[in-house]
């Protein structure tokens, strides 16, 4: 079986930030945001965030929505006559900026078979802008806890990159804001799909990342990610395609979840900070010629 490298950079809760603006983008072949584009989700904020992803260099760009992206949600609305008063802006004209584009696939609960151009291997993706209603606040695309199964559910068993807005509970979830935590319900999910890569934010401090064997579920199997890129000049690079000695990434027995918030802290808990980007290598098989 014959393989090859692929690198994916991963980013989450941008919040309005561009590259160059806190953090930069390492180059690779796809470029996955997890959510959180912006801060209000008007159509101004997206635009410019559609602009700069747009410029990005990479063969696949993959996009989901998150909980401050407002105006991409169709069922958000105030929770609240007092308070929080940030009116959505129109949603299929805001939608538009992503679904019209031409070189980015934006996901809203759906799934895209990708073919990396180059490197002939296609990924199964399925990416999801939701999480859990956790606060006195309604956000876009959040669901109860009485609907997370049968929105997990949706979920397909052959995905190889799931993409949520929120992390899986106990597993990159650690929030100064969302006290909460992860999402119990989207855990029994990666049990059941197992697939190679899931990639979160939501959660600003559980940046980070963990790779889970799924043959040791009552012993939570769980290998954690010692970041090359901390305090110095390299890259955040998680290497799941054996170098160095490593063994690759297991397709079907283990799963690498990453929380690739840039935004290091969160709302409120001190002075705006930075991440890098996550980079990860995987090997993967080529396309046999038909």
């Amino acid at each position: 079986m014959t393989t090859t490298k692929v690198r994916i950079v991963c980013i989450s809760d941008t919040h309005n930030a561009r590259p160059g603006e806190g953090y930069t983008l390492p180059k690779g072949d796809i470029l996955i945001h997890a959510g959180d584009l912006t801060n209000q989700g008007s159509y101004s904020e997206l635009a410019k965030a559609v602009a700069w992803l747009e410029e990005a260099d990479f063969s696949v760009k993959i996009v989901v929505a998150g909980n401050h992206d407002l105006s991409l949600d169709p069922n958000y609305s105030l929770k609240h006559k007092e308070g929080w008063r940030v009116q959505p802006g129109d949603v299929d004209d805001c939608r538009r900026l992503l679904t019209a584009s031409t070189s980015l696939t934006y996901l809203q609960h759906t799934s895209a078979v990708v073919d990396v151009p180059g490197k002939q291997v296609s990924l199964r993706f399925f990416g999801s802008p939701y999480s859990p209603e956790r606060s006195r606040q309604k956000w876009a695309f959040q669901y109860p806890d009485n609907e997370a199964e049968a929105l997990w559910e949706a979920i397909p068993t052959d995905t190889d990159v799931l993409i949520t807005h929120t992390p899986p509970l106990n597993h990159c979830d650690a929030s100064e804001h969302w006290r909460d935590g992860g999402c119990p319900t989207l855990l029994e999910a990666l049990i059941r799909v197992k697939p190679l890569l899931h990639i979160c934010g939501h959660c600003h401090e559980g940046r980070g990342a963990v790779t889970v064997n799924w043959t040791n579920i009552a012993g939570d199997a769980v290998e954690k990610w010692e970041d090359p890129g901390e305090g110095n000049r390299k890259q955040s690079l998680l290497d799941l395609a054996g170098a160095h000695g490593k063994a690759p990434l297991q397709a079907g027995v283990e799963t690498s979840i990453v929380n690739a918030s840039i935004m290091a802290k969160s709302f409120g808990r001190g002075a705006k900070a930075f991440n890098k980007a996550i980079v990860v290598d995987l090997n993967l098989s080529i396309r046999e010629p038909v």
